[in-house]
């Protein structure tokens, strides 16, 4: 078997047979699709099942709620095909999604990135291509390839998963996608780009969501993060600073700012005091490299930017919270 197509599905009723349907008709037949229903409560488990009479190729498993990444993890673990493609249920595929993407295997060691149909990331992928080594990091880099961080419309060798125990982290819901996404390119050499739109995005109310967890668990997640990344760009001959930069410029710093912002978010139910502590706590150079290398994007930003490039914690705090209730507020 060619590909395991994995599908977490979690309270999507209105979309999933469109999914599904979208998925079990597509031109290349060689795979099996793996429905896993998180503990879904409506109905979207039942609309599972009843797709195993329909297709032999359909395999349903029922978990108990754990998360999306614990749903696409146990996915992983009981996939039979060579290649893992993930879907979400409420997006939907044309037919050419699959053989676009098989059509491009020619390594093992391979990531296969094709476009989707979401206008926020219009513009990254623009051209059929395959790299390898250095040119692969260097593409990626030059061409903000690393924004596509998402699981969907990329094919992923299972043995390669597997054998390095590549999985996404189940304690964090921010940059998760990111983190497995980064293990993976750090195992592989080849990389072949797919401009075709074959995977439609739904945008719907409460598919996107602004929530943190404690700030312990978002500094990990930036830790994950700054790890693995330094370890890709290091692939590259370049010299310190030049690593510090290119990692700094692409990802972490984002990243950096999101765990420092968990500290004011409203359900952070830490005390000043530990909020404080916290703060002081992050080594100085991550705050001087955010102020050198992030880029904000209008006054609000800039100015808690600033604010934290110059450790100006009482401020950040306020600001910050200040900042947080506002946004509530408008929203």
């Amino acid at each position: 078997m060619k590909v395991s197509v994995i599908v977490p599905v979690y309270n999507t009723i209105g979309y999933l047979a469109r999914c599904i349907d979208s998925i079990l008709g597509q031109s290349f037949s060689d795979f099996e699709l793996l429905l896993v229903d998180d503990g879904s409560t409506d109905g979207s488990g039942d609309l599972c099942d009843s797709f195993l009479t329909k297709d032999s190729r359909v395999r349903v498993f029922h978990l108990q709620n754990g998360g999306v990444s614990a749903a696409r993890n146990y996915g992983v673990q009981q996939a039979q095909g060579e290649w893992i493609c993930f879907v979400d249920s409420d997006d939907e595929v044309l037919k050419e999604y699959l053989q676009d993407m098989v059509s491009a295997i020619d390594a093992d060691d391979l990531l296969v990135m094709a476009n989707i149909s979401d206008p926020r990331l219009k513009g990254f992928l623009t051209e059929n291509v395959s790299l390898q080594g250095g040119k692969m990091v260097k593409y990626l880099i030059s061409h903000h390839l690393l924004n596509l961080s998402g699981p969907v419309a990329k094919l992923f060798n299972r043995d390669i998963l597997v054998r390095h125990n590549i999985s996404f982290p189940t304690g964090i819901h921010y940059a998760e996608d990111m983190i497995f996404y980064f293990r993976y390119l750090n195992h592989v050499s080849h990389l072949a780009l797919r401009v075709s739109e074959n995977y439609k995005v739904t945008m719907r109310e409460g598919s996107l969501s602004r929530g943190y967890y404690p700030f312990k668990v978002e500094y990990q997640c930036f830790q994950y993060c700054l790890s693995e990344l330094t370890a890709f760009v290091g692939r590259l001959k370049v010299t310190p600073e030049q690593l510090t930069a290119l990692v700094w410029r692409n990802r972490t710093s984002e990243i950096f700012l999101h765990s420092v912002k968990s500290l004011y978010a409203p359900s952070n139910g830490y005390s000043w005091g530990e909020q404080m502590r916290c703060l002081r706590g992050i080594p100085t150079e991550y705050y001087r490299y955010f102020g050198k290398y992030f880029q904000p994007e209008g006054l609000s930003s800039a100015v808690i930017k600033y604010l934290i490039e110059h450790r100006m914690f009482m401020l950040v705090l306020m600001m910050g919270s200040l900042y947080e209730r506002t946004l509530r507020m408008k929203n």
